[in-house]
């Protein structure tokens, strides 16, 4: 049983639980079901990672699962999703269906060839992308939502590389990771907020 560890989980899994219901919920389904694919399998995967570091090892495939669907599909609607924010638009039913298809087509080679490269590609372009789209919305005058992409994303950037910002920090690199992406998955529902409906 690694308590602290399940106490970040649990914090990631509850900021992820607010997030749907203070932000997203409240999208228009097309909108919605993009940023869900990334912030409820995230939130997915911390829940079952609680259930695993209190000792339950079983659940740690579960949370793996969903922290490939988090690195797949989800940070391929993440991109769109962020793209659509930016430029003041809803997602249309057909562009949704195709952004998830390739997520999940992507989602099911990692699965079946259990092949960890393509998800470490999937991130080195998505990460950047939402940066960029962040960025851009800066520049078109949309600060709060540029904004809170740019931060979503630096956090996201900072859980990923801790070890090598924080070597000698007092909390262990995966409570400060857990911590990190919860506070990066607020960004993204304040940004999300926004949204167009």
């Amino acid at each position: 049983m690694e308590i602290t560890h399940a106490i970040s989980d649990a914090v990631l899994t509850l900021t992820g639980i607010y997030v749907f219901f203070q932000y997203l919920r409240k999208l228009e389904f097309n909108t919605c079901l993009l940023w869900e694919a990334f912030v409820l399998s995230i939130t997915a995967a911390a829940f079952f990672g609680v259930i695993r570091f209190l000792g339950y090892s079983p659940a740690k495939t579960v949370s793996e699962f969903f922290q490939h669907l988090a690195g797949t599909a989800g940070a391929f609607c993440l991109v769109y999703a962020s793209f659509l924010l930016v430029q003041r638009k809803t997602a249309s039913r057909n562009a949704t269906y195709i952004v998830l298809a390739l997520g999940f087509i992507t989602f099911g080679i990692v699965q079946l060839t259990d092949n960890s490269k393509v998800l470490q590609i999937v991130s080195m372009v998505a990460i950047p992308l939402v940066l960029v789209i962040g960025i851009f919305g800066l520049i078109k005058g949309r600060s709060a939502v540029g904004s809170w992409l740019v931060l979503g994303v630096l956090a996201l950037v900072l859980a990923t590389y801790n070890k090598s910002f924080m070597p000698n920090s007092i909390l262990d690199p995966t409570d400060v990771y857990h911590y990190l992406v919860a506070i990066s998955l607020f960004c993204f529902g304040r940004a999300a907020r926004h949204q167009t409906v």
